[in-house]
Parts: C-alpha cells; structure tokens; sequence
C-alpha cells in the first residue's frame, strides 16, 4: 500500500511540474508595424475589411466610401497593423492613422501577413475521442 502511495505522489508533484512550465493558453500577439505609410480598408464601424470592399487602385484617393462599403483609413509609418476584423480606434485616437490622407505621401498595401483574422486556440477534451473512457472500461 505505500508504494502505492508514494507512486500516487511522485506522479502528482510529476503533474504539477509539467503545468508549471507549460505555456499559459492566452496567445502573445506581437503587433506588425507599417515599414511604409500604409492604407488599409475598414467598415463604416471602423474594422478592418478585406481591400477589395474599397476601391482597389485608389489607396491614394480621396478616401470615401466605395463599392463593397469599406473605406481607407490611412496609417503612418510605424504604427501598429490591424489584423482583419481589427479596430482602427487606437491608431485615429494616438494620431498614427487617420480617416484623410496626408497630401504628397504614397500609401502602400498592407502586407499579406496581417491579412487574416485574430482566433484564439480551440480546445478539445483532450483524453481521447470520447473523453468518457479511461483505461479499459466505460467510467
């Protein structure tokens, strides 16, 4: 019986030790910041849309609301990059984007790697395909 026990132990304190050291479950995101003064396309909310709901070749027009709804918002050089679906709150409020294009400046594409959505990880049950079952029998 106490091997038992000191078994039961050792694979408790075991248990304990890998929790520690496992990485916590909320994502570290690392904001990409615009190398290039940057135009990307948003709601009439002020989310980030895919470009084509603006008018594609006209990232250094006037700005103004366009075919698929969505109009360009305009960032400087060093701000953060809004993945999809992303606020452009931030940047209109700390002044590192804006609604209105700043005249003489060209304005680029955001790149490819921030043209996706945010998502957090999907957690399954983890003991299995039924989560039910443990050793031979149904518990």
């Amino acid at each position: 019986m106490d091997k038992n026990v000191a078994l039961t132990s050792s694979v408790a304190a075991a248990l304990i030790a890998v929790s520690a050291l496992t990485p916590s479950a909320e994502p570290q995101w690392e904001d990409p910041v615009a190398d290039l003064d940057t135009a990307v396309c948003v709601d009439s909310q002020g989310y980030r849309v895919a470009d084509p709901n603006c008018h594609e070749g006209d990232t250094n027009g006037s700005g103004s609301s366009a075919h698929g709804g969505g109009r360009w918002f305009y960032l400087n050089r060093g701000a953060r990059l809004p993945f999809l679906l992303d606020s452009v709150s931030g940047a209109a409020q700390d002044g590192s984007g804006s609604y209105e294009r700043r005249p003489g400046i060209s304005y680029y594409q955001a790149p490819s790697s921030v043209n996706m959505t945010r998502s957090r990880a999907v957690s399954r049950g983890g003991l299995g395909s039924s989560g039910r079952r443990f050793g031979g029998g149904w518990s």
